[in-house]
């Protein structure tokens, strides 16, 4: 480990009543990040040392930031999961360098009924939380598609997406029927083809009223309709997924994807379980390429087929129903 010298730097600031300047000190750190090892910026906190923001995989060049006055140090964490990337949900608005809001009244392939919006209205932070509220609000499109329900699609495109790593989510799902909570993954860059021919990751998905269970798959193959799936279900011991906040995980490396509960493994699925119809001398393949994480509540379509549940059924005072997410986090292994 590197303890830093760093730069006092005076930084002005204005009063709350905007009548005066004052001043508050910060402090330049810098260090040079060897590349391909795990860095971890610490400051110290009495008798201990505290992580400073994510771990940073290093490329061989200078890293630089801007801290409260005090004494840093640079760790090199290894054979463990260090944190690259998160959203605690802190703040009072949604965290637009992590996340975009989705326009889209198509029904995502599978018969769904809501419309996408990027209104606040449907996602929103509140109390710490990232709520994600669908309405009975009707929505036409330009074409003419009208959708019944309106509810939020947010995503990491382009701003976050990572090949590899533990990826949790702490969450309690809403429970009315035909209500389809997501937590999930997409290929950024579909290198195999359309879906799901360059893969799918669902971390968490609740069927609606069935809050007894979750779920978790993977989708690979060829694109629709040679597409595969393989997928499995989490049964709570006690709280449903609707009485309480849950940690759902998925662990994905080159040779197998794990999903749990609580941190309790329900299903493994190995690299030997899937394959890709246009990479198939890549025995990793398509789960090897960056992916990006979406959360989404739907309403109906394909995920209800072999049920009887239906939204409309749903008392208009059983809107919204929301699914509140208190935190995401990713992490990567340090070799």
């Amino acid at each position: 480990m590197r303890t830093l010298t760093a730069l006092l730097v005076l930084l002005p600031t204005l009063s709350l009543a905007q009548t005066a300047v004052t001043t508050r000190s910060a402090v330049e750190v810098s260090y040079v990040a060897e590349a391909g090892r795990f860095h971890q910026l610490q400051r110290r906190d009495g008798d201990r040392w505290v992580d400073v923001g994510f771990a940073v995989k290093g490329t061989g060049e200078t890293v630089r930031g801007f801290h409260p006055a005090g004494e840093y140090r640079v760790t090199n964490p290894s054979g463990e999961w260090v944190l690259v990337w998160g959203d605690e949900f802190d703040g009072w608005t949604l965290d637009t360098s992590k996340w975009s809001r989705e326009e889209n009244n198509y029904g995502g392939g599978n018969n769904e009924r809501q419309f996408y919006s990027t209104d606040t209205k449907y996602s929103y932070v509140r109390d710490g939380r990232l709520h994600i509220a669908v309405h009975r609000d009707s929505h036409t499109s330009t074409d003419g598609k009208t959708s019944p329900y309106t509810s939020a699609r947010l995503r990491t495109l382009h701003r976050g997406e990572w090949t590899f790593g533990r990826f949790e989510v702490r969450a309690k799902v809403p429970g009315g029927q035909g209500i389809w909570p997501a937590v999930w993954m997409l290929p950024t860059e579909s290198p195999h083809g359309g879906w799901a021919a360059s893969g799918e990751i669902d971390i968490l998905e609740s069927r609606g009223s069935n809050v007894a269970e979750t779920t978790g798959a993977i989708h690979f193959g060829g694109a629709w309709p040679r597409n595969r799936y393989l997928a499995g279900a989490y049964q709570f011991p006690e709280k449903n997924g609707a009485e309480a906040f849950h940690v759902y995980a998925v662990e994905w490396s080159a040779d197998a994807i794990s999903w749990s509960v609580d941190g309790k493994t329900y299903m493994t699925r190995k690299k030997e379980e899937w394959f890709s119809e246009v990479a198939k001398d890549d025995p990793s393949a398509p789960f090897n390429t960056p992916f990006h994480l979406i959360l989404n509540v739907a309403v109906d379509g394909r995920f209800f087929e072999k049920t009887d549940q239906k939204a409309d059924l749903l008392a208009p005072d059983a809107f919204p129903q929301v699914f509140e997410i208190d935190y995401v986090r990713v992490h990567q292994w340090a070799e």
